[in-house]
């Protein structure tokens, strides 16, 4: 693999604000019914809220050399369980979609999870996005049985997956 195809994820923090805009608008024109919310109301955000969501969750941000190729969210925010967390917002820029970011993205927050001594990963997926399911049963996902329908699309249904971290 050359410098230019290598994959490397970071953290963003508060400061990288308009990184993080620019991957949030990209993905929701892109996959618009992977998402809550809409690229209007998300255009509509100014950087005081930008800057809220990346201090409020751990976004992390895959590169394929210099260029953003994706993005995964990590928090443990709103889990019912104090070992869980939850994966959400993940997405790969179709242009670098099955060179093994979305892989990379998922190990990354699988070892947020364990740094943080969190015992199980949940995410919820579209059910008919068989890329992102087969993805996340590659990683180890498996679907626990609850589905929920999806918020902005009665159409549609999303499936619960977890992974229970394993003690490394």
């Amino acid at each position: 693999m050359t410098e230019s195809q290598t994959v490397t994820v970071c953290r963003l923090v508060a400061d990288d604000w308009q990184t993080y805009r620019a991957i949030r608008l990209a993905m929701l024109q892109e996959s618009p019914s992977a998402f809550g919310g809409t690229h209007d109301e998300a255009a509509g955000n100014n950087e005081r809220v930008w800057r809220q969501r990346l201090t409020g969750n751990v976004v992390l941000l895959a590169r394929m050399g210099r260029t953003p190729a994706g993005s995964a969210m990590y928090s443990v925010f709103g889990a019912t369980d104090p070992g869980d967390c939850s994966l959400f917002g993940m997405w790969v820029d179709p242009g670098f979609r099955r060179a093994g970011v979305g892989r990379i993205l998922v190990d990354s927050v699988l070892a947020q999870a364990r740094a943080a001594g969190k015992r199980r990963v949940v995410l919820h997926v579209v059910a008919d996005n068989t890329g992102a399911r087969g993805l996340y049963q590659r990683a180890g996902f498996v679907a626990t049985g609850r589905s929920v329908p999806y918020p902005h699309d009665d159409r549609l249904t999303e499936i619960e997956m977890e992974l229970v971290v394993e003690d490394g």
